[in-house]
């Protein structure tokens, strides 16, 4: 099992750098190559890093939203982070991959130091839910 504290760091590492650039690179990094995305409808499902990185990635054209403020907490294996920006729910698809503004809660999940998947929830409450 990871050092306690060693996924919250490393989550706030690559959450600094997605934040300055704005690109996915640092994100899918820190990926396993099985990585899963679950996006809040059942539906909206990827696995592996390649299409993880084009579904998300092509919301916005490759770039991230600009995250204005950040809350995360560590549940075992596993970090909730909530994030919020003013470019949350724009872009080509981003109406598809999320609902309009407010913030983001997602869970990162993780084996042997990468992250294995990732969900996202309606409510940072459903996210603590099932983290712990």
């Amino acid at each position: 099992m990871d050092e306690p504290g060693s996924n919250l760091a490393q989550v706030l590492e690559v959450w600094g750098e997605i934040s300055r650039d704005r690109a996915m690179t640092p994100l899918v990094d820190a990926m396993s190559e099985d990585v899963v995305w679950q996006g809040v409808l059942p539906e909206l499902v990827c696995r592996g890093k390649d299409e993880v990185r084009e579904v998300l990635g092509s919301a916005r054209g490759g770039r991230l939203p600009r995250i204005t403020r950040m809350e995360a907490e560590e549940a075992g294996r596993r970090v909730v982070v909530t994030v919020e920006g003013p470019d949350f729910g724009t872009g080509p698809a981003g109406a598809a991959l999320e609902p309009a503004g407010g913030p983001r809660t997602l869970v990162f999940s993780f084996e042997n130091g990468k992250i294995a998947r990732i969900e996202s929830f309606a409510t940072r409450q459903e996210a603590l839910r099932v983290a712990t």
